[in-house]
């Protein structure tokens, strides 16, 4: 039983160095020709001079928009990958202020009413900041980018317990249809087609591996007027 288990483990870390090495390879050994697909196209552009066909520019667009898009989906895999080996300082962080960092950080605010709920004994607490840093932005990133309406409204609300900080973010967006909630945090899945919005649809798998890299849980649930909400504990102490 125990040679077994024994084998059993030893594959497990074949596998994982096999998976880092093939990663290694997707992230290093492919963008450099995808970046130079980018620049050769770019001097085409150049050389052609003012006198073309726009079809033909709207051409070169389009081949740089796909190669951009596929380097940013590689990239995503490299972060997946580097969850548990990345970032892993713990030092003191103060709650609302992460979350008020988060929203400076978003390019995409304009038209949006952030509301905030803290029900906090001690703002303060030592942890792992980047990578809670890193699920409050993806989540509050999400809210923004899918939703549907000219003015937003997101809600963000903090409290705790005994053992963990709960932190809820929801939006009164479209809502995510029931038939592929389940699919959401798998990664690369967006439910709306990347030709409407561009994104890689890493967020949430990278969240929700961070979530339980730390011992905490992400969860969807519909809101009550259409729109999404999405929790997670943050445990108090995390140990690393």
């Amino acid at each position: 039983m125990k040679e077994s288990v024994n084998n059993c483990e030893e594959e497990l870390e074949a596998l994982k160095k096999e998976y880092e090495e093939f990663v290694y390879i997707v992230s290093h050994d492919i963008k450099t020709p995808m970046r130079a697909i980018i620049n050769i196209t770019t001097w085409i552009e150049d050389d052609l001079g003012s006198n073309v066909d726009q079809d033909i520019l709207d051409n070169f667009s389009l081949l740089k928009n796909r190669v951009g898009r596929l380097e940013n989906m590689m990239n995503a895999l490299l972060e997946i990958s580097r969850v548990s080996r990345t970032n892993m300082e713990l030092y003191e962080v103060n709650i609302p202020k992460l979350i008020n960092d988060c929203v400076e950080m978003l390019d995409n605010k304009s038209n949006v009413e952030f509301h905030m709920t803290y029900h906090l004994k001690e703002e303060k607490c030592i942890t792992l900041g980047k990578k809670l840093e890193k699920v409050v932005f993806s989540l509050l990133d999400n809210a923004i980018r899918f939703h549907d309406k000219e003015m937003k409204n997101v809600i963000i609300e903090v409290s705790e317990n005994e053992t963990d900080y709960l932190i809820s973010i929801s939006d009164d967006g479209p809502g995510i249809p029931e038939e592929v909630q389940d699919k959401i945090f798998a990664i690369f899945y967006t439910v709306n087609s990347k030709d409407v919005v561009d994104t890689t649809g890493a967020g949430l798998t990278v969240s929700n591996r961070i979530l339980k890299m730390v011992g905490g849980t992400l969860e969807y649930v519909p809101a009550i007027d259409k729109g999404s909400v999405f929790k997670f504990n943050w445990p108090k102490v995390i140990r690393i």
